[in-house]
């Protein structure tokens, strides 16, 4: 989630977001989180309790829960009125169900939990920003897990908050503030997110999408909605929901997004009054918005399916709003990072089937290295079939969770219905554009260039 045509001091701000291994597959999934949580500032800590509505899945009854919740300190666990036995290491709680959960059966746990300050949700004197859904709540934080949320949030009176999902209540409570967040459309729970503070705010509105800004001014809604209105364009899906909110943070590496939501530094706000024409940054978080939250990854290993795309994304929006110069500047960037980790021997295939953790697979590989690789995707196949493809992929797998071949698949349907020229202006017929695009994807996705590559294991 890197923008390059920022200030060298906003260079590196990147989602720094703390990862831990996942867990082995689990024989249950989760339908529905309801979690309330009630922050302390003076203390720095949250208390929080999570309702969890799951059903076993498989062919056995399942006698215990793994659920992530690696910074939390767990205080009990009930099944309606009955405690639940409970262990906690490596990052997870493991609860011991009195009663197996069978096949197809729907069952609902709560936890209690408290968290403080940590790398993934982060206390200022006057904000809590929640970045690392392990950090803040106990989840199901596997790729390609779904799950509709209602958080309320309970803090001071005098702090707005920003949470995933649609604002369906606010009110006072016992010299409190209380907001309730409904998120409707099933998301990772990777992707759920909130910040609450004493923020400035300012609301707009694009092509019925209400933008939401907290932390800056009205500015940068202005810079958002053409970015909204191009991405919708570019892959024939609308904006996934209803509001979009933007929150600009005292916290100075802030850079990640949840669902409906983005978190990022107040100083990037600052560089964006200065320069307008910056805005990678503002439109590589808002396309995760589709390529993250819309269409996740179905594995740790496919990740530069959300970052490489988002990042070509949104230096393809720069092309227009800046002009190509700043475009071709951002691509050799790319390139530049991505020839700079092959120097360092920390290349690998793009879908590489021994990233199996989040700690594996992140880095710049996913992003430098995807972008790249799909601007060479654009010049072999033509500007036609390039957008088709995406389009075509976008269609094909709206509210899925996707591999590198969904994304391949994509594009040799786009060649087949729309024989093109590329770039250079050779004639490509569809059997040529087919071959060309498997040696593309064998080279830079499933191998190394310059190696053959590895054998798929799919």
């Amino acid at each position: 989630m890197r923008r390059f045509t920022l200030p060298a001091c906003l260079v590196a701000l990147r989602a720094v977001v703390p990862l831990q291994a996942a867990p082995p597959p689990r024989p249950y999934a989760v339908e529905h989180y309801d979690v309330r949580i009630r922050a302390d500032f003076a203390k720095q800590r949250l208390f929080g309790e999570a309702t969890i509505r799951f059903h076993g899945q498989g062919d056995n009854a399942v006698s215990a829960l793994e659920l992530d919740a690696e910074k939390l300190q767990i205080t009990g666990v009930r099944e309606d009125q009955s405690i639940q036995s409970f262990e906690q290491k490596r990052g997870s709680v493991f609860v011991v169900l009195t009663r197996p959960v069978q096949p197809d059966e729907q069952r609902t746990i709560t936890v209690e939990y408290e968290a403080g300050a940590n790398a993934g949700l982060n206390f200022l004197p006057d904000q809590i920003i929640a970045a690392n859904v392990s950090s803040w709540m106990p989840a199901n934080d596997l790729p390609g897990e779904r799950a509709t949320l209602r958080l309320t949030l309970t803090g001071p009176v005098d702090m707005k908050a920003a949470a995933s999902g649609r604002l369906t209540d606010t009110r006072a409570s016992e010299g409190q503030s209380v907001t309730e967040w409904q998120l409707d459309t099933p998301a990772e729970p990777a992707r759920y997110g909130f910040a609450l503070g004493k923020f400035s705010e300012s609301v707009a509105e694009a092509d019925g999408v209400k933008l939401r800004v907290l932390g800056a001014g009205a500015k940068v809604a202005e810079l958002t909605a053409p970015a909204l209105r191009y991405l919708a364009d570019r892959t024939g899906k609308r904006y996934p929901g209803e509001s979009y909110t933007q929150v600009f943070t005292k916290n100075a590496g802030a850079a990640s997004f949840a669902a409906g939501l983005t978190l990022l530094p107040e100083s990037y706000a600052q560089s964006l009054e200065k320069q307008p024409e910056d805005v990678g940054l503002l439109a590589d978080q808002l396309a995760h918005q589709w390529f993250g939250i819309g269409i996740t990854t179905k594995q740790w290993s496919d990740l530069w399916l959300t970052e490489g795309v988002s990042a070509f994304l949104a230096d393809s929006f720069l092309a227009r709003q800046a002009g190509k110069d700043k475009y071709q500047q951002a691509v050799q960037h790319a390139r530049q990072m991505y020839d700079q980790l092959r120097l360092e021997s920390r290349d690998w295939p793009l879908s590489d089937s021994y990233r199996t953790t989040r700690n594996d697979a992140a880095g710049g590989i996913p992003e430098y290295k995807g972008a790249w690789f799909l601007y060479l995707l654009d010049q072999m196949v033509g500007e036609d079939a390039f957008w088709n493809g995406i389009r075509l992929y976008t269609s094909n797998l709206w509210g899925r969770a996707a591999v590198s071949e969904d994304f391949q698949n994509a594009f040799a349907a786009a060649i087949t219905r729309s024989p093109n020229t590329g770039r250079k202006g050779a004639s490509i017929s569809a059997a040529n554009g087919a071959k060309n695009l498997a040696n593309l994807f064998d080279m830079w996705v499933y191998g190394i260039a310059g190696e053959e590559p590895k054998k798929r294991s799919r």
